[in-house]
């Protein structure tokens, strides 16, 4: 190309610069005026109209550029705007994503004016934990070492983690709860604009946690039955992706995904995506074809398995939960985890908890022989049920009779899921509880 050629083309590049800085002054006075409106409110931000403007310009574009750089562009322009408004509404400033979280809301735990509650709202193991925890513990000892700090690495219950598995300590990563684990992903591989992927229903911590490091979530379509597939999965990834979070058994659905499935999965994605494998209730599932040991792991560097002792162990109030992966990507993790971010005495008990694996089997038996005896007595009544692997039950009803359930149960004192804040209004989710609790359940039903 001739010198004078090209030089007519960038003094081109240069005029469509300006225009595009006009654009902008523009679009910048139009924001502010907008942030006039939202004096009132607290945030500024709206996510899901940036993610419909996003949608609309990519079915518009005659430009030759990727989606992905598209997006990008777009999402620096919210950026920007959102500081416009933030500035005019607070001196505060913080990150856009952050304006956009709503707290995470567990599940009910109390009924004004009745204290005598039976709480199936949050998964947690009825039974308690193992008794023989007490017997293991030396108290004394604790009591007069809860003045010292807790080991930095954890390394005792990550030995006793790693022997019990047959997995290697040094691959293990403690967290305050596996929620802690899930967001040291995050942290470590992700940056404002990147992008995570779950299930249309999957966990709600999954959207806060991509918020709280600027991600944008992207939903995997399920099936009928509430399954994503490998393929919808796969037809989420863009080269922004840089994170999968799959809870498996899923979280609020009770479903899972198979050895081969996963298999699949990690042989489909790209080598740099960090896939999470979220076994929260792992230790639930009876099937042969569900993965239950670590050998993922050995197969594939950008896998993440964690696990808690919330759930089947009965410590959810002692928040401790580990993850196994790849050396690289445990070390990569250890360096935003905090140093002593599980407690000497959530570590003590934990140990304990693990030397009587006799009493998960119990636990696990018990709440599958419960389930199926509730799932067939609901089945009588004719509400209806799909499949769980998990240590509750997953009801898909209408909308107006999930609320109808409900507020029926809570009046005989029984707290329930309802599933609004997973967009499905007409399911509930119960937990399984002790087989008195569930008899008096349904025996509440029944007066339905």
């Amino acid at each position: 190309m001739k010198e004078n050629e090209l030089e007519k083309l960038r003094l081109k590049i240069d005029d469509v610069d300006s225009e595009i800085l006009n654009l902008l002054a523009k679009r910048s006075d139009i924001v502010s005026e907008i942030g006039e409106h939202k004096l009132e409110k607290s945030a500024v931000v709206d996510l899901n109209r940036e993610e419909m403007i996003l949608n609309r310009l990519l079915n518009k574009t005659k430009a030759n550029y990727s989606n992905d750089t598209l997006i990008r562009i777009w999402r620096e322009l919210f950026e920007a705007s959102s500081k416009l408004q933030i500035s005019k509404n607070s001196s505060i400033e913080t990150k856009r994503s952050i304006s956009g979280i709503k707290p995470y809301k567990g599940g009910q735990s109390s009924l004004k004016g009745n204290s005598k509650i039976i709480k199936l709202s949050s998964n947690e193991n009825s039974h308690g934990s193992s008794p023989k925890i007490l017997q293991k513990l030396e108290i004394n000892k604790i009591t007069n070492l809860v003045h010292r700090y807790p080991e930095i690495d954890g390394l005792s219950i990550r030995n006793k983690i790693g022997k019990l598995n047959n997995i290697n300590p040094d691959q293990i990563v403690l967290g305050c709860g596996s929620d802690e684990v899930l967001l040291f992903a995050a942290l470590a591989f992700c940056k404002d604009g990147d992008e995570i992927i779950q299930a249309e229903h999957g966990f709600e911590m999954y959207p806060i946690i991509a918020k709280i490091v600027g991600a944008v979530t992207r939903f995997a379509k399920e099936d009928s039955q509430y399954k994503v597939s490998i393929k919808s999965i796969c037809d989420q990834v863009t080269d922004s992706t840089k994170l999968i979070y799959l809870a498996n058994p899923n979280n609020p659905t009770g479903n899972y995904l198979t050895r081969h499935e996963l298999i699949e999965l990690m042989n489909s994605i790209p080598k740099n995506v960090i896939t999470v494998i979220d076994g929260a209730y792992a230790e639930y599932v009876m099937e042969n074809n569900f993965d239950k040991d670590f050998t993922l792991v050995d197969r594939f560097e950008n896998i993440i398995l964690s696990r808690t002792f919330s759930k089947a162990y009965g410590l959810a109030g002692l928040r401790i939960g580990w993850c196994y992966t790849g050396k690289r990507v445990a070390e990569i993790l250890n360096k935003v985890k905090g140093p002593f971010n599980t407690t000497f005495l959530s570590q003590q008990i934990a140990l304990a908890a693990l030397d009587d694996q006799n009493y998960i089997s119990e636990v696990v038996n018990k709440n599958n022989t419960v389930k199926n005896w509730f799932e067939k007595e609901l089945n009588k009544i004719n509400i209806k049920t799909l499949p769980s692997f998990a240590n509750f039950s997953f009801l898909k009803t209408t909308a107006n009779h999930a609320i109808q359930i409900s507020n029926h149960l809570q009046k005989d004192g029984i707290i329930i899921r309802q599933l609004d804040s997973y967009n499905l209004p007409h399911c509930l989710r119960i937990t399984i509880g002790t087989e008195e609790e569930m008899q008096l359940t349904i025996k509440s039903l029944k007066k339905l």
